[in-house]
C-alpha cells in the first residue's frame, strides 16, 4: 500500500523544526497519521492532510489553533504546521499505547472498572468544559475523538483541527452520524456549544449503557436503514428509547440487551440525567446538561461504589443493594457524609480535596482506608493530609488525629477535616 509519506522521510515544519518520519499509524477520511521524531529523539504524531482537506482555510484554521494553544494538557493540540508540496499537516503530542477508544470499550477490548468510568466521564466533561469557556466549539464530539486510560480513566481528545470559534458557520465539518444533534440534521442551526452538549450526552450514553440514545424498536423494525431512516431518527422524529411518555421506541430484548441490563443497574440520578438529556435536551437546546451537572452526577456515581461480598462486582449503593452479578444482598460497608456527598469507605476508598474543595482534584489524596496491622478485618480512616483532623465521638469526647494516624470508623462519630467536616454512617 502506498503512503503520502516514507518511513525515514525528513520534514521541516513552520517553526523550523526537523521530524524524520518512523512509521504510518492510521488513516481517516481527512487524511494520514504517522509517528515522527524531532532531532532529540522526541516522538509525537503528524496528522498528514490529503488535497481534498487541505484547503486553505484549513490551513489557517490550525495556525490560528497553533497560535493560541490548548485549553488543556488533555487535548493532543495542533503544536506546529508542515507544509510540502503543496500539502501541509499538524504535529501533535503523541497518544500513549495505554490509552483505549472507546470502540474498544464498546468491543469489549477494554474493561475499565465501573471507578475508573466514572472518572473518565469526569474528565471528558471536565475538558469540553475547558474548551467551551474559551468561546470554543468542538463541532464533532464522537467515537473517533476520545481515548481514555481504562485503569485511571483520565482522558485525551484527539481530532482538534475541527475546533472553531462557536457558531462558526464556514467550516464544513458538521459532526460524525448518530452524533449530530437534531437541529443540525434538520438544518435549523451550525455546530455550537449546545449541539457539542447534545453530541457529549450521546457519548457519554455509549459509555455508561454500551448503546446510541435514540436506538430502540424504531431503529430494529426498519428494514432499508439508509440515509432518510437516519434522518428520521436522529434528526425529525427522535425518541429516546426510555422516554417516561413514550413507550414506542424500548429496546426490544434479545436485540438490545446492553441497554436494558445496564439502564437497571445505574442508580436514579444517573438515570434522570440521561432522561432529561434525550427528552427536554433533545428537542430544546437551552435545557441541555451542562458539563457541570454531569461532571456533579460521575461523582455521586462513583461516591457510591460498593462491593458484593459473594462475586466481589462492583455495585451502587442503596437501601436495600442486591449485586447486579449474582442477585446476592450486600452489606454495606461504613460510609461518611461529607457536605452532603455520601462516599462508602470500601477497602480501597479514599478521601480527596474535592470532597472537601469540590474542585475535582480527585489525585490529591486526604485520607484512605487501612486494616488494622494486627485485627484483620478491622478497618479505619487514616490520616494523609498535613493537618490534624478532629475527632468528635457520638457522646461528644474528641481526639486530634495527626498526619499518618488512623480514626476509628464509628457510626455516628464526626471527623472534622477542616475544610469540612463528615459524619460517619
Amino acid at each position: 500500500m502506498m503512503y503520502a509519506l516514507a518511513d525515514g522521510q525528513k520534514l521541516l515544519s513552520k517553526h523550523r523544526m526537523t521530524y524524520k518520519v518512523v512509521r504510518f499509524i492510521a488513516s481517516g477520511g481527512q487524511g494520514e497519521v504517522y509517528e515522527v521524531e524531532d532531532k532529540a529523539g522526541q516522538r509525537y504524531a503528524l496528522k498528514w492532510y490529503f488535497k481534498h482537506s487541505a484547503t486553505p482555510y484549513q490551513q489557517k484554521l490550525i495556525e490560528r489553533l497553533i497560535e493560541r494553544g490548548a485549553p488543556d494538557d488533555r487535548f493532543l493540540w495542533p503544536l506546529d504546521i508542515i507544509m510540502k508540496d503543496g500539502l501541509f499537516g499538524y504535529i501533535m503530542r503523541l497518544r500513549p499505547q495505554s490509552y483505549k477508544g472507546i470502540v474498544d470499550l464498546m468491543k469489549r477490548r477494554a474493561e475499565p472498572t465501573f471507578s475508573a468510568l466514572c472518572m473518565a466521564g469526569i474528565n471528558l466533561s471536565d475538558g469540553y468544559q475547558s474548551l467551551h469557556s474559551q468561546g470554543l466549539c468542538y463541532r464533532d464530539i464522537s467515537f473517533g475523538n476520545l481515548f481514555f486510560d481504562p485503569k485511571s480513566g483520565d482522558v485525551l481528545i484527539c481530532d482538534n483541527d475541527n475546533v472553531t470559534v462557536n457558531k462558526d458557520t464556514k467550516s464544513a465539518t458538521n459532526g460524525t452520524p448518530r452524533f449530530i444533534a437534531p437541529e443540525i440534521i434538520k438544518g435549523t442551526s451550525a455546530p455550537s456549544t449546545e449541539t457539542d452538549l447534545y453530541s457529549m450526552a450521546v457519548l457519554l450514553f455509549y459509555m455508561f449503557m454500551l448503546h446510541h440514545p435514540l436506538e430502540g424498536a424504531v431503529e430494529a423494525n426498519i428494514k432499508c436503514f439508509d440515509a432518510k431512516a437516519m434522518e428520521k431518527i436522529y434528526g425529525h422524529d427522535p425518541i429516546f428509547i426510555w422516554d417516561p411518555t413514550n413507550e414506542s421506541n424500548r429496546p426490544i430484548p434479545g436485540y438490545q440487551d446492553n441497554a436494558i441490563i445496564f439502564w437497571r443497574m445505574y442508580p436514579p440520578n444517573l438515570r434522570e440525567t440521561f432522561t432529561k438529556a434525550f427528552t427536554k435536551g433533545l428537542r430544546d437546546s437551552n435545557a441541555r446538561i451542562v458539563e457541570k451537572e454531569w461532571k456533579d452526577v460521575f461523582v455521586s456515581l462513583k461516591n457510591r461504589i460498593l462491593y458484593c461480598q459473594a462475586c466481589g462486582k462492583e455495585n451502587f449503593y442503596n437501601k436495600k443493594p442486591t449485586c447486579w452479578s449474582c442477585k446476592t444482598s450486600i452489606a454495606p460497608p461504613p460510609r461518611i457524609d461529607i457536605k452532603g456527598q455520601v462516599i462508602m469507605l470500601n477497602s480501597n476508598s479514599a478521601i480527596t480535596a474535592h470532597h472537601l474543595h469540590d474542585n475535582f482534584d480527585f489525585k490529591t489524596i486526604v485520607g484512605k482506608m487501612t486494616q488494622h496491622p494486627s485485627q484483620p478485618g478491622k478497618w479505619g480512616l487514616t490520616n494523609s493530609s498535613n493537618d490534624n483532623w478532629n475527632f468528635i465521638k457520638p457522646n461528644g469526647d474528641s481526639a486530634v488525629i495527626a498526619s499518618g494516624k488512623t480514626a476509628p470508623l464509628v457510626s455516628g462519630a464526626k471527623i472534622n477535616f477542616g475544610p469540612a467536616e463528615g459524619v460517619i454512617e
